[in-house]
Order: C-alpha cells, then sequence, then structure tokens
C-alpha cells in the first residue's frame, strides 16, 4: 500500500470520514458546512493580518477552489498536479501546503469542537 493511501486512511479515520455509508445529500451538508466553517476563519482579520499579504496570499475564492478540487477528487489518494490545475494561480507546491498548514489543521478544529 502507497504512502498516500496509508495518509488518506488515517485522516478519514481521524475525521470521521465515511465512504459509502454516507448518502449523497448528508455529504453535501457536511461539505458545505466544512467549507463555510473555513471561510470564516479565512474572513476574519486583523489590520496587523492585512499588512502581512502579499502578492501570493490566498483569497477565499482561491480557498473554495481548492477546497472543492480535493472533495471532487476524495476517496482517491490526491494528485496535487491535477488539483492545482482547478486553482487560479497556484502551484501543485502551494495547493499541498494551504491544504496541509492551513485548512486541514482548521478542518481538524472544526470536527473536533462539534
Amino acid at each position: 500500500m502507497n504512502k498516500a493511501v496509508k495518509r488518506r486512511r488515517k485522516s478519514e479515520k481521524t475525521l470521521g470520514v465515511r465512504n459509502e455509508e454516507t448518502d449523497a445529500g448528508e455529504s453535501t451538508n457536511i461539505q458545505t458546512s466544512i467549507l463555510s466553517d473555513l471561510m470564516s476563519d479565512a474572513d476574519t482579520s486583523n489590520s496587523e493580518t492585512k499588512k502581512k499579504t502579499h502578492k501570493s496570499a490566498w483569497t477565499t475564492n482561491q480557498r473554495t477552489q481548492l477546497f472543492e478540487a480535493i472533495i471532487k477528487r476524495l476517496p482517491t489518494p490526491l494528485d496535487w498536479k491535477e488539483i492545482s490545475e482547478d486553482v487560479d494561480g497556484k502551484s501543485s507546491t502551494q495547493c499541498y501546503d494551504q491544504w496541509r498548514k492551513r485548512m486541514l489543521s482548521d478542518l481538524k478544529k472544526s470536527v473536533v469542537s462539534e
């Protein structure tokens, strides 16, 4: 079993992701809820954060594109080069780092708090 599959299965167990047993309506509601949580965290920034932003800062639209590209490809192993093609102006490395460092940690916090 390759490393990507092991990581995905581990993250699914950690996040409590269900595959076939999750019906489409429930899955859509969960995705919408998670996406709104992630976007609300992205929109709440103070003036200090705004000073730190630079040309390659992630917009809410780009985060939405990234999230939708990842959801579209689950439960298969994630191909970051393919995912980056769906995100305007970001490389595969940038997409991977954004998912791993920002969005996944926010997602885990959101799931734990519920």
